[in-house]
């Protein structure tokens, strides 16, 4: 029923799903240890304070985290740049 070429070729395509399988078991390992799922992750309870983004729990243990610098996390648009200021360069006279 199974020639010597199909034969290889099953090997070939059960050691990729295998791969494949091992790859999404260490993936989802690393995953969770690094803290990316679970309860809580990807929640938006971060607030726009102005100049910072401010995230409260509401649970014990009660912590306040403010971030100065991640303007995606409640939306913030970035501060205006200021301009350079235009007596840096010496005034040459045109003759």
């Amino acid at each position: 029923m199974f020639t010597p070429d199909n034969n290889s070729l099953l090997k070939r395509l059960a050691a990729v799903i295998r791969l494949l399988v091992i790859t999404a078991f260490v993936a989802g390992i690393v995953s969770e240890l690094a803290g990316c799922s679970g309860p809580g992750w990807n929640n938006s309870s971060w607030k726009n304070y102005g100049d910072s983004c401010i995230n409260t729990s509401e649970k014990p243990p009660l912590q306040r985290v403010i971030n100065y610098t991640d303007h995606d996390l409640c939306g913030r648009k970035l501060s205006p740049r200021k301009a350079p200021n235009p007596q840096t360069r010496p005034q040459t006279p045109n003759n």
